[in-house]
């Protein structure tokens, strides 16, 4: 199938703890974005550093290990180095939905 059932109700999840969970795409975590789920690849395309456990200031995650900035809307790196050195690193994200009994449901990763 290409969507995956997470099981998991919106109210169970925490806006200051991203809930990170392996997909048939591999690791990602759920972020919760004004009221909105967001899901992101858990883990930054520099050095593997656990972004999920990254600093989040409105839809930017910063991840803990090199500060390394990416937009969990547009899955863009948008910390200084990134936007001067015209860096093409960029996060994965899923397609979010829900499903008729209200758990979060992932589609395939949207495109960059």
């Amino acid at each position: 199938s290409d969507t995956f059932d997470t099981g998991i109700d919106p109210s169970q999840l925490d806006p200051n703890r991203p809930r990170p969970l392996e997909t048939p795409w591999g690791s990602f975590a759920l972020y919760v974005v004004d009221g909105r789920v967001l899901a992101a690849q858990s883990f930054c395309p520099h050095l593997e550093g656990p972004l999920f456990q990254g600093t989040i200031k409105g839809d930017v995650v910063m991840c803990p290990w090199h500060f390394w900035c990416y937009s969990l809307s547009t899955g863009r790196r948008v910390d200084l180095t990134g936007k001067l050195t015209a860096s093409s690193s960029t996060i994965a994200r899923l397609a979010v939905a829900t499903s008729e009994r209200g758990t979060i449901v992932l589609g395939p990763p949207l495109a960059p």
